[in-house]
């Protein structure tokens, strides 16, 4: 078989149908992505437009060229729809619908009232070049930190294509092709290869995207506590630690503060355990809120009890241990059966210089247990160690 336009032309279907079917199959076993189903989705209106323009000798020519890019444009719009998904960026979609419609405005006007392959070429080129470019810069603008590697490497992918694209704006198709793009001439089949090269490792770049965020999801997973979406016991004991570390170079004092629901088991036992996770999550709703705009690591650490560590004098850690108490107080938590008194315990330690984590929090669980043992609903300091 010799590696002419047909050819690549047929190399680029089945490469199209290949990835688009192993799409599906991740589609199978990753269900509930809605990024994957909208980057599948784009596969196969990509493979449809390559067949659609590939049966043009058999087809209706007009209908058969108005469908191929018709497929292809809303296959460019799903993909930019995904990406801007996957970044979590908002994306209007007037607008990339506009562009997709300016675009199939200018393959009509260049195929019916005054036809030329070599201007559809060139539609189709600028078309690509502003979408693929519109992709790469959400990649490069909007990487989240721990997702930067993959979304660069397929901002290079996308770039890679805008460049085969200006390429293509500045190659005529041959005098003789007619209105057949297969023989529009070698420079032009050179970026059919391109692109076929292109359209593989643009595949590797979606996986490596898809694979970075389930990376970094499932570490998250593994640090987050599944009810409050607080930071769980061993990822506060690990990043405690070195904030521990940190503050002492810098010789600043710590607060650990032990927060404890107050009768929670008569609550779980009245109003049931459904009730009882409501309530943990008005409590986590009430911390954060009260926490907001102190430096702070705050966490569920078991059960009922929360563990908050901040940077900051024993004044300021009362402080914000009285803010907690009485906005718990003024806010009920409200159940379904109606509102709900919810009042905490707290212990609090100051670090003393000495002490590791470990230590520092078995002060305060032992301040919170006399605080419980005083009448609950109060703030009671471990004694400084000398």
């Amino acid at each position: 078989m010799s590696l002419d336009l047909p050819t690549i032309g047929v190399l680029g279907l089945l490469l199209c149908m290949g990835i688009a079917t192993g799409f599906s199959l991740l589609l199978v076993v990753l269900r509930g992505q809605p990024v994957l189903r909208l980057w599948t989705a784009s596969l196969w209106l990509l493979t449809l437009g390559v067949i659609l323009m590939g049966l043009r000798p058999w087809l209706p020519q007009v209908p058969a060229i108005l469908g191929g890019n018709a497929a292809m444009a809303a296959s460019s719009v799903l993909m930019l729809r995904g990406m801007a998904l996957h970044l979590g960026q908002p994306m209007p979609l007037w607008r990339a619908l506009g562009l997709a419609g300016a675009f199939m405005a200018g393959i009509f006007l260049f195929l019916v009232p005054w036809p030329s392959l070599d201007v559809r070429l060139h539609v189709f080129s600028v078309f690509a070049i502003v979408i693929n470019g519109w992709i790469a810069a959400l990649l490069l603008r909007h990487a989240p930190p721990a997702q930067r590697i993959s979304c660069r490497l397929a901002a290079a992918v996308f770039l890679a294509e805008v460049l085969v694209y200006i390429v293509r704006l500045f190659l005529p198709a041959n005098a003789d092709a007619g209105g057949d793009i297969m023989r529009a001439g070698s420079p032009m089949f050179l970026t059919y290869l391109a692109g076929v090269m292109l359209e593989l490792a643009r595949c590797f770049a979606l996986v490596l995207l898809l694979l970075e965020r389930l990376l970094v999801d499932l570490r998250r997973a593994a640090r987050t506590d599944g009810l409050t979406g607080l930071l769980n016991r061993s990822a506060v004991l690990a990043d405690g630690s070195d904030q521990l570390q940190q503050v002492r170079r810098q010789q600043r004092p710590l607060a650990v503060l032990l927060l404890d629901v107050d009768h929670f088991k008569a609550i779980n036992d009245r109003w049931g355990h459904l009730a009882g996770d409501e309530v943990l999550q008005h409590f986590t709703g009430v911390l954060e809120h009260c926490a907001r705009g102190h430096v702070h690591l705050l966490s569920r650490y078991g059960g009922e009890e929360f563990l908050l560590l901040l940077p900051g004098s024993a004044g300021e850690a009362e402080r914000l241990a009285t803010v907690i108490r009485h906005a718990l107080q003024q806010r009920p938590a409200p159940l379904g059966t109606g509102p709900v008194a919810v009042t905490a315990s707290i212990g609090l330690a100051m670090d003393d210089g000495h002490t590791d984590l470990a230590g520092l929090i078995a002060r305060a669980d032992s301040a919170l247990y006399r605080a419980k043992a005083e009448g609950r609903d109060r703030l009671v300091a471990a004694a400084v160690m000398a």
